[in-house]
């Protein structure tokens, strides 16, 4: 799918806004109402930096937290932010409900939710979403992770699936060293921008996303588990590092734009 010409350097910012269940995933307790506290500082210091810069991102929040923290869902939304959709909840266990999530952010955000991302980048059938009044799908990483996917043969750029645009997360060029959230914790700022330099170059967008969790101060407690190539850039450095990354991108004439905006400029 072509770019329209007022687009050609463009990016879009994205967070996955949902309980902190890393933990879980690695045999650590961690009780509900830390996790909410966890995404909800990361949440504060993400849209305190965007709103120094006068951006604006989208915001894939599940119901979960919706129901939850529908302040902070609101704050998003009067922002003029995207709220789009990460499902009903984020745990594994947990059965996908895309249609009841979309309904509870749109009641609760009063916007309409045009965009889906799935928990871990799962795959989700596109006739699924589309019967639930989705627009766009932003579940694809087209990359190979061992044991997680392989999307090498998934364009990069975006594509429409029986009238579901879908739009993936950026990766390097030419070799598909994916740019997603632990790429900025574990590559040395130049070379992750020079990553970022070559998909631009290429692809005229780059597709970012992160967590909230992500930028809070208490992601080096010892009792949540979190691996050491994480922890050790998170908090204040992490926060410093993605606010360089930003500045960088504006410095090279990237106009930054919210997901749904992007892709009505490149299906015109």
């Amino acid at each position: 799918m072509k770019h329209s010409a007022d687009n050609h350097i463009t990016a879009t910012l994205s967070f996955d806004i949902e309980e902190f269940d890393f933990p879980l995933e690695r045999g650590r307790q961690i009780d509900f109402g830390t996790q909410m506290e966890v995404s909800v500082e990361g949440l504060n210091h993400i849209l305190m930096m965007l709103d120094s810069k006068g951006l604006k991102a989208t915001f894939y929040v599940t119901a979960n937290f919706a129901e939850h923290r529908p302040d902070m869902v609101r704050t998003i939304a009067a922002g003029g932010h995207e709220i789009a959709s990460h499902d009903f909840y984020h745990s594994r266990e947990a059965e996908s409900r895309p249609a009841e999530g979309k309904k509870v952010l749109e009641g609760i955000s009063g916007r309409q939710v045009l965009g889906y991302r799935a928990p871990r980048l799962a795959s989700v059938s596109s006739g699924d979403l589309l019967a639930a009044g989705f627009r766009y799908n932003s579940s694809i990483n087209p990359t190979w992770i061992p044991g997680r996917y392989n999307n090498l043969r998934h364009p990069r750029t975006v594509s429409d699936d029986g009238g579901l645009l879908i739009y993936p997360t950026s990766v390097a060029y030419p070799v598909r060293i994916p740019l997603f959230w632990l790429s900025l914790h574990v590559f040395p700022l130049p070379v992750y921008k020079m990553m970022a330099a070559s998909a631009l170059r290429h692809d005229g967008n780059l597709s970012l996303y992160f967590h909230p969790w992500e930028f809070s101060d208490r992601l080096k407690d010892s009792s949540f588990g979190i691996p050491a190539y994480i922890s050790a850039c998170s908090g204040r450095r992490m926060r410093d590092k993605f606010q360089n990354l930003v500045g960088w991108m504006l410095s090279r004439g990237v106009r930054f734009v919210t997901t749904s905006e992007y892709l009505v400029s490149v299906k015109k």
